[in-house]
């Protein structure tokens, strides 16, 4: 383990830890109540751009800062004021959806299961699409910015593999790891949901490269 692997792990540990804490974790869940986009600006700014980091180290074997990585960091920041939005907006919609018998929900913890399950399938499959497609558009700008030269959008759009896009993004990580993973993320008390969903993107990001390496290992075996 290098030196680099021991500091990404302390930092992921104090963050959890101060979320944890009764102390500190009352502190910072009173922030999030009542300045909810700064709180979740800052949760997937910092978590998700440590996940953007561990990723270039799995797939490099060491640690490097990428390219344009403040202005990733910037629209995991803007990302993580929609998710903001989007968890509170597909909440109350699927309550008023089941409260009007448009969903079926059940009673008991069947009800709490449901309740869920709907929202994060309905959110995955309808503003988790677009905010792929958008986040997979703004990476690719921010690679091509960094390779200098002007950068028309229509050639950004153009460059992206969507194939792979609705094949493997859409067609599978959304039903076997999204659904399943926001279901359980929206069973949890409302004040840790957002920085459970920050967390699930450095977790699928290491479970991709591991197995696009896996893959790669593979190939070069046959």
């Amino acid at each position: 383990m290098r030196k680099g692997d021991v500091v990404w792990i302390l930092a992921l540990a104090a963050v959890l830890v101060a979320f944890a804490h009764p102390a500190t974790g009352n502190a910072l869940n009173s922030l999030s109540a009542s300045h909810p986009y700064l709180m979740g600006f800052a949760k997937f700014a910092i978590l998700a751009t440590m996940g953007e980091l561990l990723v270039f180290r799995l797939q490099k074997g060491r640690w490097q800062r990428p390219k344009g990585l403040v202005a990733r960091a910037l629209v995991w920041g803007i990302v993580g004021i929609l998710i903001v939005l989007m968890f509170g907006l597909f909440v109350a919609g699927v309550a008023g959806a089941a409260s009007t018998g448009l969903l079926p929900v059940g009673k008991g913890w069947v009800s709490d299961f449901l309740h869920a399950f709907w929202t994060s399938a309905l959110m995955n499959l309808t503003f988790g699409i677009a905010f792929m497609a958008a986040h997979r558009v703004s990476d690719a700008w921010i690679d091509a910015r960094a390779a200098g030269g002007r950068v028309r959008l229509s050639e950004v759009v153009v460059s992206v593999d969507w194939n792979r896009f609705f094949t493997f993004v859409v067609g599978k990580t959304i039903p076997l790891f999204w659904i399943p993973a926001h279901t359980i993320t929206f069973l949890l008390p409302g004040e840790y949901r957002v920085l459970v969903a920050a967390l699930l993107s450095i977790a699928l990001g290491v479970i991709l490269t591991w197995g696009k390496q896996s893959k790669e290992g593979r190939a070069e075996k046959a």
